[in-house]
């Protein structure tokens, strides 16, 4: 499965909760987060009156609001990011909350016939929840999708993960930029960054 879709899939998958059933009462602030965020989410994606290129300008953020995208940056950095220098942390920051705004936002206006079906909803030690859906597309094979969400002190419920087929998006990218980091360094893996969105945003600019 393409990179591009863990996002696309995740938003579409919060954009069909709105049918859950009554949960315990510890699971009930992260149904409301996953329902207000779906609602958004599919109000933009099928908002016929508004262009495509506003549509991902909307949705990047809708992702920018909902996602911890410094403790996602710096998780996958791993150790790495320790041993950064403090211009270092910034610059990679920087250019990865760009990165992954406009990486996994580029094909969500795409996602627009699918169904889905929530099967369960786990808490997590950490004192989250992981919702565990099933992703039915047309002339696919079904699709399973695990999100977490957790409280952040301060500022709400935010999204940490997405899991497509037992694939996570934050293990699989800290391993891909440590194997960076140790082959290059991390002002390599900054570049490299920076290059893959200048290249999302003319991919979508041609479109």
């Amino acid at each position: 499965m393409s990179a591009k879709t863990f996002f696309a899939l995740f938003l579409l998958c919060l954009s069909s909760t709105l049918p859950l059933p009554v949960m315990a009462e510890e699971k009930d602030d992260a149904s409301a987060f996953a329902n207000d965020l779906g609602h958004q989410a599919l109000g933009i994606i099928t908002d016929t009156s508004v262009p495509k290129q506003e549509k991902r300008a909307r949705l990047e953020a809708l992702f920018q609001k909902n996602v911890d995208i410094d403790w996602i940056g710096k998780f996958v950095l791993g150790r790495n990011w320790r041993d950064a220098t403090e211009d270092q942390q910034k610059r990679y920051l920087e250019n990865y909350k760009a990165f992954l705004i406009k990486h996994y936002t580029s094909n969500l206006t795409e996602f627009t016939d699918a169904n889905f079906q929530v099967t369960k909803v786990t808490p997590e030690d950490t004192g989250g929840n992981v919702v565990t859906m099933r992703m039915k597309r047309p002339n696919a094979e079904d699709v399973i999708v695990d999100y977490t969400i957790r409280k952040k002190d301060g500022d709400g419920l935010k999204v940490y993960d997405i899991t497509v087929e037992g694939v996570s998006l934050i293990t699989t990218q800290r391993s891909e930029f440590a194997s960076v980091v140790s082959q290059k360094g991390i002002d390599y893996l900054i570049d490299q960054l920076a290059a893959r969105s200048k290249e999302e945003e003319k991919d979508k600019s041609v479109q």
